[in-house]
């Protein structure tokens, strides 16, 4: 079973991820979930609700280059936050996706137990986060191109604090939620920036229940939280739809992009960013790393970065060097303080292999004593100018 769950999507992958075949295959790929459901043993209850079923929606409202919705992650992996039994992260799998599954098993359906259990009869390689989303999403300073936050936002308290660490981390988000054009009372409310906050058992029988917006409402919140709407529909109840009733249900989807300073550059940050500072740049840890996309190639490497004076004067002279696909590049010393870049040729072999990294490491950084901030410093690299009117987006790594 396994090994023709794996080798079929393969084939289907290398073709598209065009979202039309990606509807038709998310179909089949249901089907044959089922099965696997059916034949299993098991003493818990599976998430009753159709997950991929997501996907004819897209397909009815997805424009531009959203149309190839996986491509939006570029080299990166896709996040399913809340993601229930896992159909979405196994099918996204399936098709190419590397994918990070994210739940709370106090929260989960069966609490995590339907996604272990398919995990294991599926060989698959989603890892899965366990996270309180209330409590914070970590996804430490790493960028990534694509998230899926399918009917999670009105299960949480605080929806803005987690839309807004989103935009900071991702490129693009495809969103569901419960919305309503009327109280329960009857109060009209669509045309309004507000929420309705139910009470414990109110909205189906289920106290993780909080914030059912408004259209307006939402709106507002995904603008504020630093998203840029993109795509909406919605389906279910088209008037006079509340946050209570099973029959008077209304789902907006939204397609996002975010909007936030952080730029989004050729690249996807990975291990070793501090967040940004002034909206313009970051410091490094001593070794940090980007993830390309999967099609990048180059004859060399350039790497712009300051070296802070306060740096040089604590640890005297730094040396960097690089390693792609594997490949050691040579190692460069700096012995002043200001403005420098790293500039090497990149061998062809650097791009036989499937490692889609490039690392940077310095010889030493600097690590504060301070309680407050005990950070590992090493340089400091520029996403943002702000020498004219229009801020400008800057390019620190690139590959020619």
């Amino acid at each position: 079973m396994c090994r023709l769950y794996h080798r079929k999507y393969e084939m289907l992958a290398a073709k598209t991820t065009e979202i039309r075949d990606l509807a038709e295959a998310a179909a089949r790929f249901s089907r044959r979930l089922e099965i696997v459901k059916n034949r299993v043993a098991r003493e818990f209850e599976w998430y009753p609700y159709t997950t991929l079923e997501v996907f004819p929606i897209l397909n009815a409202m997805l424009r531009e280059e959203r149309r190839d919705l996986l491509a939006l992650a570029g080299s990166s992996p896709v996040l399913d936050i809340g993601c229930g039994d896992g159909a979405l992260s196994f099918f996204l799998e399936s098709m190419g996706s590397t994918v990070k599954a994210f739940d709370h098993p106090p929260t989960n359906y069966n609490r995590t137990l339907g996604f272990r259990t398919l995990h294991a009869e599926l060989s698959s390689s989603v890892e899965l986060e366990i996270c309180d989303l209330d409590a914070g999403l970590d996804l430490k300073h790493d960028t990534y191109g694509l998230g899926m936050c399918l009917g999670v936002l009105y299960h949480l308290k605080n929806p803005f604090h987690f839309l807004e660490t989103l935009a900071r981390h991702l490129r693009y988000c495809v969103l569901s939620t419960r919305i309503a054009q009327v109280t329960s009372g009857g109060t009209p409310i669509a045309n309004d920036p507000v929420a309705y906050l139910v009470d414990t058992e109110e909205t189906n029988n289920d106290s993780s229940n909080y914030w059912i917006f408004s259209e307006t409402g939402l709106r507002r919140l995904l603008d504020r939280t630093g998203w840029q709407l993109c795509d909406y529909s919605t389906t279910g109840c088209s008037s006079g739809s509340d946050p209570t009733r099973g029959d008077r249900d209304q789902r907006a989807y939204c397609a996002l992009r975010s909007k936030l300073p952080d730029p989004w550059t050729d690249f996807d940050l990975a291990a070793g960013w501090h967040a940004l500072e002034n909206g313009s740049w970051r410091w490094t840890e001593r070794v940090f790393s980007v993830r390309l996309p999967s099609r990048t190639s180059g004859t060399r490497l350039s790497f712009k970065f300051v070296l802070p004076e306060s740096i040089l004067k604590a640890l005297g002279p730094i040396q960097l060097h690089a390693t792609i696909g594997g490949c050691s590049l040579p190692s460069i010393g700096y012995p002043t303080p200001g403005e420098h870049t790293y500039t090497q040729m990149i061998p062809s072999a650097a791009w036989n292999g499937t490692d889609r990294f490039i690392r940077f490491e310095l010889d030493k950084a600097w690590q504060s004593t301070d309680t407050a901030d005990c950070r590992e410093l090493g340089v400091q690299v520029a996403f943002w100018s702000y020498e004219t009117k229009t801020r400008r987006a800057l390019s620190p790594i690139t590959l020619d």
